[in-house]
């Protein structure tokens, strides 16, 4: 670091280059050229000043991931601006709001932004509802407290949101804790809310403790349609729930209540993904959600599928677990095909592809069975930002389809299965695949470098006897040659593929599920 520092005569590390940023954050740096150099110096002036205006988000990343990924920076810049857009809404509330938008932020920063995306009258209804839930969670997940106490507190959870002034002690960490304890608040915004969006929250949060106090003795998951339902309790009840809140509001129409499997399999795959990717916190924190009528195909314990030796089968069973979850994907993408409003689309569409996402990267990963397997941060800003309508939903959705097909083991035993679904899924999304790459970005970076080689040779040329001379004669410098071969790479790609990115699809257009 500190000779490249002296070649380019530049501060260094100690002399403020990076202020507050501990180089520890960047991991291990190996620069092979002095051209990785130079783009590491130029993202750290980059952290440096963007700390100055507050982009400390950036600091927690891996300068190595910029380098590996540099298409992933202008993602993560828009990214940037939804992340911030959040807190940004929660200051603008009254107390009251300002302390359910603020923990809102706490307890779920992914959700709190696609939630204050949404229009006022919709985003506070969902924000109620989201944290009426996530406090009845905190009651069923908190081990240290007895499961009898649990069970009846999960059941009666529901009757306590029309009590103004209660709240909650002894359940929960941190944040959670902080929210059940002030819960009395939360009752206040939720009583403030129209009877008809009240009328919804209500009922799910009823059902929801039912079922969750079903589940609370249970030592394990024994067969598929236990995990199937308890996935139903946590999660596919939120997907009726929101459905039923989006007709309310009037952004939806009655088909989202009518089709109650669609909204259920919204919730229930979101969970399987979650519970897939938490196995080895699950297990260190002795909970067991993965089905045994699985596991036990592939090892005598759950625990065994940890061990090295094992690691064959741990595979095969951790690909039998995703391959379940994606069972549910043709019903994500009906539902999702049929919202209308724009908001209420990027609400849904987003933790779904972050879903899809994140089982592409648990697929045949052994990682998995050793930590918590999460996309890159620059993987999460691609998918969020480019979640943008339909077709582009497709798009992504193709595109990891196409990624867990390329990672199946040819002797996996959920091989045929595997590779049906997946088949399946790509069917559907082909239509709203275009047949050329998208150029766009890049044509407008050739056409700013041809402007620029354009204007330096113009500049380098000059006038003999009142006449402009194009050759000077002789050998041309070092840069003239540059210059000359940019120009013709640059006028060389503008006739091969700038066209490209006005060619239409002929693909057929996709019909609806």
């Amino acid at each position: 670091w500190e000779e490249v520092c002296m070649f380019f005569k530049v501060r260094g590390p100690g002399d403020g280059c990076l202020d507050s940023v501990n180089l520890e954050v960047f991991g291990e740096v190996n620069l092979k050229s002095l051209s990785e150099g130079v783009v590491f110096l130029a993202f750290c002036e980059f952290i440096r000043v963007s700390r100055f205006f507050g982009f400390c988000w950036f600091g927690v990343m891996k300068v190595s991931e910029i380098l590996q990924h540099p298409e992933e920076l202008i993602p993560l810049l828009k990214f940037y601006g939804k992340w911030k857009k959040a807190p940004e809404l929660a200051k603008q509330s009254d107390d009251k709001w300002k302390f359910c938008f603020n923990h809102l932020l706490k307890v779920s920063r992914s959700f709190a932004m696609v939630i204050m995306e949404l229009e006022p009258e919709v985003r506070d209804a969902v924000c109620i509802f989201y944290l009426v839930l996530r406090a009845l969670d905190t009651v069923e997940d908190d081990t240290t407290v007895p499961a009898s106490r649990r069970k009846v507190d999960c059941v009666e959870f529901y009757k306590h949101i029309d009590e103004a002034g209660w709240s909650c002690t002894g359940y929960g960490k941190e944040h959670e804790k902080n929210l059940l304890e002030h819960y009395d608040i939360v009752v206040d915004c939720f009583l403030s809310l129209k009877e008809r969006y009240q009328v919804v929250i209500r009922e799910i949060c009823q059902k929801m403790g039912a079922g969750m106090a079903e589940h609370i003795e249970d030592t394990e998951c024994y067969t598929v349609d236990d995990y199937n339902r308890y996935c139903f309790y946590v999660a596919g009840l939120v997907g009726i729930g929101l459905s039923r809140l989006f007709y309310e509001t009037g952004r939806e129409d009655k088909c989202f209540v009518e089709d109650e499997h669609l909204s259920i399999s919204m919730g229930q795959f979101l969970q399987k993904v979650n519970i897939i990717r938490d196995y080895a916190e699950d297990l260190e924190e002795e909970r067991t959600f993965w089905p045994r009528e699985i596991w036990s195909k592939y090892v005598p314990e759950l625990g065994d599928l940890q061990k090295r030796s094992n690691e064959g089968k741990s595979l095969a069973c951790l690909n039998h677990m995703v391959t379940n979850a994606l069972g549910h994907v043709f019903d994500c993408i009906k539902y999702m095909q049929r919202i209308k409003n724009e908001q209420v689309f990027n609400f849904c569409a987003i933790p779904q592809i972050m879903g899809i996402g994140t089982l592409a990267e648990v697929y045949n990963n052994r990682n998995v069975f050793h930590t918590n397997v999460k996309l890159r941060r620059g993987t999460t800003a691609k998918l969020v930002v480019e979640t943008t309508d339909f077709d582009k939903l497709m798009q992504l959705y193709y595109s990891c389809c196409v990624k867990i097909e390329s990672k199946i083991p040819p002797n996996d035993p959920s091989y045929n299965e595997t590779k049906v679904i997946l088949q399946e899924i790509m069917n559907v999304c082909l239509p709203h695949v275009p047949t050329v790459p998208n150029l766009a970005i890049l044509n407008r970076a050739v056409v700013v470098l041809f402007a620029a080689v354009v204007a330096y040779l113009i500049n380098t040329r000059g006038e003999r006897d009142g006449v402009f001379v194009i050759w000077k004669g002789g050998v041309p410098d070092t840069q003239e040659m540059i210059a000359i071969a940019a120009f013709f790479l640059v006028v060389t790609y503008l006739f091969s593929f700038f066209g490209l990115q006005f060619v239409k699809s002929e693909r057929s257009a996709a019909a609806p599920l």
